[in-house]
Order: structure tokens, then C-alpha cells, then sequence
């Protein structure tokens, strides 16, 4: 166990860098958005008579927001004609006490429908009140988004919430109640990138106006401010030459923070892919660097996608996101599985917004969790709430489950990654290594060859942190599994009855544990 933990530390501090403090970027305009053009062409919400706020060059977010909502409040200030008038003390069920604050937990007796429906008929001053009313350095305005998301059904039923809402009151909800709107799951993706990045720019302006002081033991004001410019700046396309657009599906704005940046459009992408990390990875250290990994593998699955095209066939779009959706371990809690669990239940939440945002025109669904991550993933899959397409476990410290089919992942369609140095793949720390034979899933090959369709070069991955590598061995694998190419990807299949390597990783990166574990196996 030790091993393991120093191992990984030493693979972080190595490869990430992470050696000190992360300087804080630049401050940047990352968006512009005019809260009052409507665009028939950015519309998401699968109701054709419903349009969307769209994104244009020019003007700042929340000061356009903002704008509309003051001139809103000022000549409307009853409910949206047709809507049932909602008052502050109908929406105070939702989570604001007597006070007038919203606590971080939430009434058990919570009615999601009512609270939807208080939210879609109240006027401007009221949800402005209610807006001001949430506790957002507690989470409350959070806890309340997942609450009303929570869940398969309570997703679809977000969906169908949102495509009555009147365009006029969303962007009032938009401007009132961002960090809601912008964490519910149901509600289409253009719509809460338009949210969060209203909150992630109101919450830095706040910070840099006023820093306000410290308590001993928690968070100072500078680490949250650093922590939300990291988020700013992995909202910057351009990585590696891809200027695919970036969207914030989501944001926690209380420090360590959560958020999750999707490179390509999670409306109407033929093939999406969650990018689950591991220990360490956090939104003040590993945001951008995490963000533009999965840039890179959006654009080999675009690139794919393209070269693999034909006559018949056209290429299709791919949507690819940078969950941190969850807290990770740090060292003194590496060993544990209370965050992977707490963290399974963020991606099965994901997951169901996904398909309930995608319910006519489900897209191809594809899981990658790297280290910690796929043990994360592995709950998730086995808990009866989810289903994927693909699921890639890199460099995994152990699945919950010691069969590739206990998994909800398409028959088939489980890989795995371990590089011939990696001390945490195959260490088995918590539970069936994904790797093995008996597992059931497709082993990588992940040391150098020659691409048989480009003739290129491809690098050899060789350690922990290796596996986000552009031109990779790797890399390739990741790319064409998600577009659902996995049939191509080079590895041994799963080889139930027998425990020999079939089209085995090269022999120059065997690892240690793979030679024990055969050769055990084999006896």
C-alpha cells in the first residue's frame, strides 16, 4: 500500500510537475455573449418553437445578463404573462430558511416539480431575491440543482421543464439563478455554458473587488480566485492547433471546486467521451492541463473520424469532456474508496443528463478513467444506474467488480491501459485488475509500432502520466474506441478460456506484474 502511494506521488511530482504552487494564469476574456440576441441556429432544447441565447463577440456575460435582467425588473414585475404568479415564500421550499438563506441541505420533503414550476412563473424581482437569497459559498445553490436533476427521471423531466420555459424567462433565470441553471441536468448544454460562465465570471469579479480576509484553516480568497482563473483559462480553445469550441457543463465555485469542460458540442455530437481523472487532479492544478488532454483526444477522434470515412459512410462529430466532476484523493486519503463512491454518483448523474438532453438522438457514450478515476468509473458502471458504450480503464488501481460483463458497458467493449512502468496498473489496490485475462476486457498495446493506415510513427507509452500523449499508441486506441472503432484498436482480445497473449503488448514494455500474474495463470 505504501508502495503505492509513494509510487504515484512520485509519478505526479514527475510528470505533472507538481512541485509547488501553480502560478495563477493572466486574467482573460474567455466569452461574449449578448444576453438578448436570439439565434434559431444555437437552439438545443428540442422544442422548435424555444430559442436560445446565443453566443456572439462583444459583449461580457454577466454584464449583459445582468442589463436585461435590471431593465426586466424594473418594468416586470409580475410573472411572465400566462404563468402562475410565484412568490419568494413558495420558492423558500425549495431551500431558503426563514432568513432568507439557502442552507446546504435541502428539506426532505423537497418538490422538485413545484420548485421547477415556482422557478418558470415567478417574476424577475422575485427570483432576483431568491438568487440573492443562496448561500452559493455553501453549496447550496448547488445542492439544490443536483437535487432537482438527480436521477434518470428527474432529468427527463429537467428536459421537459425547460422546453415550456418562454425565452424571456429563461434569460431571466439565466441572469437571477446562473449557478441553478447551470448545474441541472436535463436542462441543454448551450444554455448552462451560458450559466456557468455568468457565475464563473460574477465570482472572480467578486474576488478580485473584494479579497475580504482569512480564517485560519480554510481557503484563503486567493486560492479560490486561482482556482476559478484555472478554470477561465481551460475555456481558452486552441490547444495543439484545435479551436474547437469549449462549453462549462458545470462548476462548483467552492473551493476545491468541480467543473467539467466539454471541447465540441454535447447537444448534437454523434460520439461523446468523459474523461474520468485520478489522485491529484484537481481544478487548481490540473484543469487546463486536463482540459487540453482531452482537447487532444477530440481532435484524434475527429481526425479518425475523417480518415476512416467513406462513400457511405460520413464522418461524425465528436464531443469530448473534462470531468472533475469530483474531489480526488490527495496522500492521505489515496486508499480509501469514499470519494470514488461519492464520485460515482456525479458521473451516473452526468451520464443520465446526457441521455435525457440526448433522448431522441442518443450519442455514442464512452467512458475513459485514468488511475483512481476507473475505479470511480467502475462503481458507477456497476450500479445499475447507467449504461455506456465504451468504457477504458488507464493505469487502474482496481475494479469493484471482477468481471468485464458485471460492468454496464456493451458486451465486448471493456479496454484497459497499463504502460510497462506504471506502478499503479495491475497493483490491485481495490479490487480485479482490468488488465488480466480473466477480466475480461481488451489489454492495449501500448508500446511503438507504425500505424498501419498513416504509416506514422506511434510513441510507446511508458508511465503513469504517459497515457494523454499525442501520437501515442495510445492516443490512437483512445481515439478510435470513441468513435466506436474500438475493433481496430491493437491489443489482446479477451481470452476467456486461455491465459496465453494473443497480439500481446510488445515485449519490450512488459511490466513486472504481467510476467508474475501469466506465469501464475499459466501454471
Amino acid at each position: 500500500m505504501l508502495f503505492f502511494a509513494a509510487a504515484i506521488l512520485y509519478s505526479s511530482v514527475n510528470v505533472l510537475g507538481v512541485t509547488g504552487p501553480v502560478a495563477v494564469p493572466p486574467r482573460v476574456d474567455v466569452v461574449s455573449v449578448s444576453a438578448t440576441q436570439q439565434s434559431s441556429e444555437s437552439v438545443r432544447s428540442h422544442d422548435d418553437a424555444a430559442s436560445s441565447v446565443d453566443v456572439t463577440a462583444g459583449a461580457d456575460v454577466a454584464t449583459a445578463a445582468d442589463a436585461t435582467t435590471a431593465a426586466d425588473v424594473s418594468t416586470h414585475s409580475a410573472a411572465v404573462e400566462g404563468l402562475p404568479i410565484s412568490s419568494f415564500a413558495t420558492l423558500r421550499s425549495c431551500g431558503a430558511d426563514s432568513d432568507g438563506r439557502a442552507p446546504a441541505s435541502l428539506p426532505a420533503d423537497l418538490d422538485a416539480p413545484a420548485c421547477l414550476s415556482a422557478l418558470a412563473g415567478a417574476s424577475s424581482l422575485t427570483l432576483g431575491e431568491f438568487g440573492e437569497s443562496l448561500d452559493v459559498d455553501s453549496g447550496a445553490d448547488l445542492t439544490l440543482a443536483q437535487e432537482l436533476g438527480a436521477g434518470a427521471d428527474e432529468a427527463t423531466a429537467v428536459r421537459a421543464w425547460w422546453s415550456t420555459v418562454p425565452t424571456a424567462q429563461r434569460t431571466v433565470l439565466l441572469s437571477a439563478v446562473p449557478s441553478i441553471i447551470g448545474n441541472l441536468e436535463g436542462v441543454p448544454y448551450s444554455q448552462r455554458n451560458l450559466a456557468n460562465r455568468i457565475t464563473l465570471s460574477r465570482t472572480i469579479d467578486d474576488l478580485e473587488q473584494n479579497p475580504g480576509g482569512t480564517v485560519v484553516g480554510a481557503p484563503t480568497q486567493g486560492q479560490r480566485l486561482a482556482m476559478l482563473q484555472q478554470v477561465q483559462q481551460s475555456l481558452i480553445p486552441g490547444y495543439d492547433g484545435n479551436d474547437t469550441a469549449r462549453s462549462l457543463v458545470s462548476l462548483d465555485t467552492v473551493y476545491p471546486g468541480r467543473a467539467a469542460v466539454a471541447i465540441g458540442d454535447l447537444d448534437t455530437a454523434k460520439n461523446v467521451s468523459l474523461m474520468v481523472p485520478g489522485m491529484m487532479y484537481t481544478v487548481s492544478t490540473q484543469m487546463v492541463s486536463f482540459t487540453n488532454a482531452a482537447a487532444a483526444v477530440q481532435s484524434s477522434e475527429t481526425f479518425w473520424s475523417n480518415t476512416l470515412a467513406t462513400t457511405t459512410s460520413a464522418p461524425e462529430s465528436s464531443a469530448v469532456v473534462s470531468w472533475m466532476g469530483y474531489r480526488t484523493p490527495v496522500m492521505t486519503n489515496v486508499l480509501g474508496l469514499s470519494l470514488a463512491e461519492a464520485g460515482a454518483v456525479h458521473l451516473e448523474n452526468a451520464v443520465e443528463g446526457l441521455d435525457a438532453v440526448r433522448l431522441e438522438d442518443e450519442p455514442r457514450t464512452t467512458i475513459i478513467g485514468h488511475s483512481y478515476g476507473s475505479t470511480t468509473a467502475t462503481i458507477a458502471l456497476s450500479s445499475g444506474t447507467i449504461h455506456v458504450d465504451d468504457f477504458v480503464a488507464l493505469g487502474s488501481p482496481g475494479s469493484v467488480v471482477a468481471d468485464a460483463g458485471d460492468l454496464a458497458v456493451t458486451a465486448g467493449h471493456v479496454f484497459a491501459g497499463a504502460a510497462a512502468l506504471d506502478p499503479v496498473a495491475g497493483s490491485g489496490v481495490f479490487g480485479a485488475d482490468p488488465g488480466s485475462v480473466v477480466f475480461g476486457s481488451k489489454l492495449l498495446n501500448l508500446g511503438s509500432a507504425v500505424d498501419p493506415y498513416t504509416s506514422q510513427k506511434l510513441t510507446a507509452v511508458v508511465t503513469h502520466n504517459e497515457y494523454f500523449t499525442t501520437g501515442s499508441h495510445a492516443m490512437r486506441s483512445l481515439a478510435l474506441i470513441g468513435i466506436g472503432r474500438g475493433d481496430l484498436a491493437d491489443g489482446r482480445d479477451p481470452v476467456p478460456d486461455g491465459p496465453q497473449l494473443v497480439n500481446g503488448p510488445s515485449l519490450e514494455y512488459v511490466r513486472p506484474q504481467d510476467v508474475s500474474r501469466e506465469s501464475v495463470h499459466s501454471a
